[in-house]
């Protein structure tokens, strides 16, 4: 019983974290889709625009591992096996990867908002 129970979470929350990332790819195509005809038609687009549409679709696919990485550890408990537990560590270092990528982007956007107020300030 408590297997079966494990499956049809793992299923579940599979199933979400598709949703998430399905939800985050629309959303990213969308609005890149957004900024690209806005740029064509004269106006220009400081690169905050597309640095953080970038952010915001890591922090969605971060979420949806998030949500696969838990499917998995559930995957992994019920039913122990070696593909199980390489799946989970893939998962596990594309997060880390993910996570390393996105704090760095911050802290880039921060340091060039940063520079910008100084030289606004400067001038």
């Amino acid at each position: 019983m408590l297997h079966d129970f494990a499956a049809v979470s793992r299923t579940i929350i599979e199933f979400i974290s598709i949703l998430i990332i399905m939800c985050g790819v629309a959303v990213a195509i969308f609005r890149g889709c957004q900024l690209f005809f806005t740029s064509r038609s004269g106006h220009s687009l400081p690169r905050d625009a597309w640095i953080q549409l970038r952010l915001s679709f890591e922090d969605t696919l971060m979420l949806g591992l998030q949500f696969l990485m838990a499917a998995d550890i559930i995957g992994t408990i019920s039913d122990p096996d070696l593909q199980g537990v390489i799946v989970l560590s893939v998962i596990v270092l594309l997060r880390v990867i993910l996570s390393f990528t996105l704090s760095r982007e911050v802290a880039e956007m921060d340091r060039q908002k940063r520079e910008n107020a100084a030289a606004r300030h400067d001038g």
